[in-house]
């Protein structure tokens, strides 16, 4: 190559890797981005995006704009359109979208198309926090924050960041929005009952939806629990009831005692403490945790209650205000109200992320679905295999090959039969080895799900995660149906800084190196590029209605044990497998139910430990053993079941890992709030109850979706238990 082709190749390959900047011109237009949390974000999450230009007479109204992110290999991944409009708190016309980062690098690029054609500019943002930090959102001036963060866990995997959005310039740049998704990031959420009236309506909306989808909310509302309630929305819904009136709070020893530190009594009180006296107090949907009073019905100060999916904790009293805001004990009550402990006397294990296994359950998941108990991994031979033949191939060379010509027969002109032999038959070995390790169709796919249902809503929320492979080079069109539900669709990648994964320094490097985008919604990615002989993975969550008049007919009750009595009966339109039902610490074997089969617990042989039977424990000799969780566990729907209730297995204590991307499953809380889960598998549901992968050859017209093979699917319904005699639906 002369040096006059060097330029020219140079800049093919920068084209080639910037495919985004195909018929677009440069631009150096400067944008206005808020992500996340006013700037704060995580890598690997969804993390909502507000565009907008510095300069105003550049804005127009109704210019679409698309903003491309990094992916865990490096390639950028368009968003779906959003158009330039006003935005209430916004002095200019600004663009909102949701998207993920997968690089800690921060770059975007910000594409604009207008009627004369379309411009990119490339921004950076803020870096990113790793993909396994912790994120505590703090929605009001609570310094207690920072310090019950700082005592949380007691390795990297459980320690948790504060992020305090307190004053009105950081409230300003809040770019979540009212899409639970927005909230991603978030592990859980401390949200003051004064700080409500100035959050953004649509923050509010989407914290509300964040929290029926599995969140952990702290709302910390005392006399401002008033204002709370008559200002209505979504916010009133997570007080415990109607308060009847406000009443002085004149004895503090009810929260030392929660909180298990002193010293509260003794300080001063500027004004007299208000907290709410609620007008049903023997009708909570809830477990009161604190009270004044002879009984927990007198006062109750601290309240767990069931909200959707997730579970909201109710504080009497208001965190930033005096004598709380300069209490030393304040950060240990935090602790108990978010259900963590400090890493003083935590007996959690290491993680076994440092040791070369999976850095936590998501992970082990993707290798689950990966793997196949039948033909083996849909993706490419794997390099030990590919280790093993060479060694044996050098082996037959030397010694082997060597001392049967030199030494054996002693005719060394033998090497010339002998050696293209060996070539020959090492040559069909492994191709004979590829074609059998892969499959023979040009496009599979293999899947694992999770749905679960709210009995009391009727919420569907599904995830779930799909390997695509491909026989040859191409492209791949990936979406969900969306037409009775909302579904997001994104790349698949670990946490941590392994190698691939999304922390890592360097990206991934990959065969089909070239960008790709999202269709008209978050629900479809279209041209994601596969490299030949190669596997993709891909990542979904939807959410939709039930659509069903009643999803169970239950009679469970809580007997003075804590065992539960009654029938209970499901009306989803397919038979559940393997039913077991879970709550408290007890779990029962149903067995099969087909839809409307009533099953009486009086029947049945009765209730087990439910940390043991997730841990799979046996009792030999009078003696139970407890075997630590396989890190090379391959079957999906076995971690599916330990991650959903993760902290009801033993959490770190028993997986040794935390729970990734999963931890949003984890349905452990709700045990405790007066709710069952019944859960089972099914085999053959109809579309509208799975996620139903539709991916396919880009460009195909008209090719048939490839053929998904399901490597565990997991049905749960959350069940509200009833009053004593009761029924509940």
């Amino acid at each position: 190559m002369n040096a006059l082709m060097w330029p020219v190749a140079v800049m093919a390959l920068a084209l080639a890797g910037g495919a985004t900047a195909a018929n677009a011109e440069t631009a150096t237009e400067a944008w206005r981005i808020d992500a996340g949390f006013a700037g704060v974000y995580r890598a690997g999450s969804w993390t909502p995006v507000v565009v907008s230009p510095h300069d105003p007479a550049t804005a127009n109204v109704g210019d679409t704009i698309h903003v491309w992110a990094e992916d865990a290999d490096g390639q950028f991944v368009r968003s779906p359109p959003a158009a330039l409009a006003a935005v209430p708190g916004r002095e200019t016309p600004a663009a909102c979208v949701c998207l993920r980062v997968g690089r800690p690098t921060g770059r975007v690029l910000i594409e604009r198309v207008t009627s004369g054609g379309t411009t990119m500019a490339e921004q950076s943002l803020p870096a990113p926090l790793p993909a396994t930090q912790r994120v505590l959102l703090v929605l009001g001036d609570v310094p207690a924050a920072r310090r019950a963060a700082r005592l949380l866990g007691a390795n990297e995997a459980t320690r948790m960041q504060a992020v305090e959005i307190g004053d009105a310039a950081t409230r300003g740049r809040l770019a979540a929005g009212a899409a639970g998704r927005d909230f991603d990031a978030a592990d859980a959420i401390i949200v003051c009952g004064r700080d409500v009236a100035v959050l953004p309506a649509d923050a509010i909306a989407g914290i509300d939806a964040w929290v029926r989808d599995g969140g952990r909310l702290v709302l910390a509302a005392g006399a401002s629990a008033r204002d709370l309630e008559q200002g209505g929305g979504p916010a009133a819904t997570w007080l415990p009831g109607r308060i009847e009136r406000l009443v002085p709070l004149r004895r503090l020893a009810a929260l030392e005692a929660y909180a298990r530190a002193g010293g509260l009594a003794s300080r001063p009180i500027p004004t007299p403490l208000q907290v709410p006296l609620f007008a049903d107090r023997n009708g909570f949907d809830g477990v009161v945790d604190a009270f004044d009073g002879a009984a927990a019905t007198d006062l109750p100060l601290v309240v767990r209650m069931a909200h959707g999916l997730g579970t909201v904790t109710w504080l009497g009293i208001d965190l930033e205000t005096e004598p709380f805001r300069g209490w030393p004990g304040a950060d240990s009550l935090l602790l108990r109200l978010l259900g963590e402990r400090s890493r003083d006397g935590d007996d959690e294990r290491t993680t076994t992320a440092t040791g070369g296994g999976p850095p936590d359950l998501a992970a082990q998941l993707r290798v689950a679905v990966e793997s196949d108990g039948d033909s083996g991994r849909i993706g490419p031979v794997p390099f030990e295999a590919i280790i093993g033949l060479g060694l044996l191939y050098v082996a037959c060379l030397y010694p082997l090959d060597w001392w049967l010509v030199s030494r054996g027969l002693r005719r060394p002109w033998l090497a010339w039969v002998t050696l293209p032999v060996a070539i020959a038959a090492f040559t069909a070995v492994a191709a004979i080895s590829g074609r059998t390790w892969q499959p023979s169709e040009p496009l599979t796919c293999r899947a694992a799900e999770i749905v679960d249902i709210d009995a009391r809503s009727g919420q569907v929320r599904g995830g779930s995660w799909a390997v695509a492979w491909c026989q040859d080079n191409g492209s791949l069109d990936v979406a969900l149906p969306t037409a009775s539900r909302q579904a997001a669709v994104s790349w698949w990648a670990d946490a941590g800084p392994g190698f691939g994964a999304i922390d890592a320094a360097t990206a991934h490097p990959s065969l089909a190196a070239r960008d790709y985008r999202y269709g008209a919604s978050l629900a479809a990615l279209e041209s994601v590029p596969v490299a030949a002989a190669a596997d993709r993975l891909f990542e979904a969550a939807w959410t939709a209605a039930s659509g069903t008049a009643a999803v169970v007919t239950s009679t469970l009750t809580r007997d003075a044990q804590g065992a539960l009595e009654g029938s209970i009966a499901h009306h989803l339109p397919f038979p559940l497998e393997a039913c077991r039902l879970a709550s408290a610490g007890w779990i029962y074997d149903l067995g099969r139910l087909a839809a409307g089969e009533a099953y009486d617990l009086q029947q049945g042989r009765g209730p087990r430990s439910l940390a043991s039977a997730l841990a799979r424990r046996e009792t030999v000799r009078e003696r139970e053993i407890a075997p630590r969780w396989n890190p090379g566990e391959s079957d999906a729907l076995r971690i599916l079941e330990v991650a959903g209730f993760h902290a009801a297995a033993g959490g770190l204590a028993y997986t040794g890992l935390p729970a990734g991307r999963l931890t949003r499953l984890d349905l452990s809380p709700l045990l405790a709030v007066d709710r069952a889960v019944l859960f089972g598998t099914a085999s053959d549901p109809p579309p509208e109850w799975t996620a139903d992968w539709q991916i396919r050859e880009a460009g195909a017209g008209g090719t048939a979706a490839a053929a998904v093979k399901m490597a565990g699917r997991l049905y749960r319904i959350v069940i509200p238990l009833a009053a004593a005699g009761d029924a509940a639906r």
